[in-house]
């Protein structure tokens, strides 16, 4: 008994061998995908126009076709019918008639009205073939024996069994025209049996007519027909990329006012979109461009709605910061105070000494954190800070001597120039800007780091104050967001003491108020901050967004300058 059949695996095929499956299209979607992709990043224009030609292109080439074949159909016929007539001349010419019984053999060739380039043949009963053909000067020229071959081995030359025509048939049927090829070019021939009265026996007459009266007007209709079709499209092409450009030309208009409001600095501080709006003409609903410009208009108004809560937000939200700041700075002061107190008239355990310690470390990272919170605030309102013209070298080398007492554990090193770096700025924010970054270098490297700081002229006539370290350096994909608020980079850069993260946020805030720039590169063992700032008496633009510009220059100081160079 034989085995029931397994199931068919998928995808297998039972009529094909074992070994053989079936497999799933991949490489031929991967190229027709490639090849949509390419054609939807085309514009607009060049797609409308392709298709427009490609739609028209097909219609004349339909069309052409059609006329071509019309034609040479009725062309055809006209030379089947040419063809019968100078058969029918070719007959009547060949046989005796009553009145010329002591005419035999005559050529049809010679018969009245036969045309040019027309070429007759005869066979007779005893199978010898007389062959010719008019030339276009009108004489009479023997046939080639190869062409005569060629016309016999087409059948042309061979009795119609049973179907002699005789002198009693006024009108006799004639077989269809055949299309042979000859050395004189190509010919519609038509042959006929009929009775040869000398003999008793049958003779073939064979009578043609070359093909150029179908192929010359035929070709000549063809290569108008392209050339004109081809003249049609490029025409075509040219107005529909005319027309289709103009109709667009207010998408044009649409889009631009799209990019304006894209390149807007939107994320930072007051935007006004008042005067960004699709043309009144251009967004009315009903047509394809209405649309979108009022759709476009529509989304601008709600981002302007939403841009002008955000900013009412935000300006709440400083003042909220500002006040709470200003307001806990007093509290601060009185527990810092008490603290004092306290430690001066009372006598405190070990462990009372320990915790008013902690008390006191608190309370100055607590007092740190709100005038920071404060710093912030007031440079957010746009508060204008008090520029005077100062050596950035004398801040720097005050910074370092700084940081040297509050991290005898770490290694810091100043070199400045012997010329005096004169920027315009507020000295007190610009101190705090490099004390933060010798403090950030300080807190996140690890005990005997060496801090650098280097003060040089930038190679575009800026000033530039360079903060290197040699620690483990910060997390890549940390840097993006290294001078944001309240941001730590705890996996790379630990800190080693309390840090309220605002730190580096104060350093960007505090230069971009003053024109400048603050970059960072990172990598184990090498970090450095590089602050840019404008020389003294070189102009400034206002960065977007930035706050804090001067109005007018304040009177320029005389910058002092440390005597000792660390």
């Amino acid at each position: 008994m034989a085995a029931a059949p397994g199931p068919i695996p998928p995808y297998a095929d039972p009529a094909l061998p074992a070994a053989t499956t079936l497999t799933t299209p991949g490489k031929g979607s991967g190229t027709r995908k490639a090849g949509i992709g390419r054609w939807r990043r085309l514009s607009l224009t060049t797609r409308l126009v392709a298709m427009i030609l490609v739609i028209m292109a097909a219609v004349l080439a339909a069309f052409g076709a059609v006329t071509v074949a019309v034609m040479h159909h009725n062309l055809s016929q006209r030379l089947d019918s040419d063809v019968q007539q100078a058969m029918l001349r070719s007959l009547s010419y060949a046989r005796p008639t009553d009145h010329d019984d002591d005419v035999h053999d005559r050529n049809p060739i010679d018969a009245p009205g036969q045309p040019t380039r027309v070429l007759t043949l005869v066979r007779d009963a005893s199978g010898s073939t007389a062959a010719y053909y008019r030339v276009p000067d009108g004489s009479t020229s023997a046939l080639r024996v190869a062409d005569v071959q060629t016309i016999a081995a087409a059948g042309l030359l061979t009795p119609a069994t049973g179907a002699a025509h005789n002198d009693a048939e006024t009108t006799p049927r004639l077989p269809a025209p055949q299309t042979v090829r000859l050395s004189i070019g190509e010919y519609r021939m038509q042959s006929i049996t009929v009775a040869d009265q000398s003999s008793g026996g049958v003779k073939v007459v064979v009578t043609g007519l070359p093909t150029t009266t179908v192929d010359g007007p035929v070709a000549f209709l063809t290569a108008t027909e392209l050339v004109g079709g081809a003249s049609a499209l490029l025409l075509a092409g040219l107005v529909a990329t005319l027309a289709i450009s103009r109709s667009l030309r207010p998408l044009a208009r649409i889009s631009k006012v799209a990019t304006d409001v894209a390149a807007m600095p939107l994320e930072s501080g007051t935007v006004d979109l008042s005067g960004r709006r699709v043309p009144t003409d251009l967004a009315q609903p009903g047509t394809e461009v209405g649309n979108v410009g009022h759709a476009l208009n529509l989304l601008i108004d709600n981002v302007d709605e939403a841009l002008g809560a955000r900013a009412r937000t935000e300006r709440q939200l400083r003042a909220f910061v500002a006040d709470a700041s200003h307001e806990l700075r007093t509290p601060l002061a009185a527990v810092r105070g008490y603290t004092d107190i306290l430690r001066l008239t009372e006598e405190l355990s070990p462990e009372g000494r320990t915790s008013l310690g902690r008390v006191e470390s608190q309370t100055d990272r607590m007092t740190g954190l709100v005038e920071d919170l404060l710093m912030l605030a007031r440079l957010d309102e746009g508060r204008t800070p008090t520029f005077v013209d100062l050596d950035l070298s004398e801040l720097a080398v005050e910074a370092v001597m700084d940081a040297t007492a509050a991290g005898p554990d770490h290694v810091f090193t100043c070199d400045v120039p012997d010329e005096a770096m004169t920027v315009h700025g507020d000295r007190r924010q610009l101190s705090q800007v490099i004390a933060n970054l010798l403090s950030n270098a300080r807190k996140h490297t690890p005990p005997g780091s060496t801090v650098s700081t280097v003060v040089r002229r930038g190679g575009d006539g800026s000033v530039e104050a360079i903060v290197t370290d040699d620690g483990p350096g910060i997390d890549p994909d940390f840097l993006p967001h290294l001078f944001d608020r309240f941001a730590r980079a705890d996996t790379s850069r630990r800190s080693t003491e309390g840090s309220t993260g605002l730190g580096l946020a104060i350093v960007r805030a505090v230069v971009e108020a003053h024109h400048g720039t603050v970059t960072c590169s990172s990598r184990p063992g090498n970090t450095v901050f590089t602050v840019r700032l404008p020389a003294a008496g070189t102009p400034a633009p206002r960065l977007p967004g930035v706050p804090g510009a001067p109005s007018a220059p304040s009177a320029p100081s005389t910058p002092t300058r440390p005597g000792p160079r660390t």
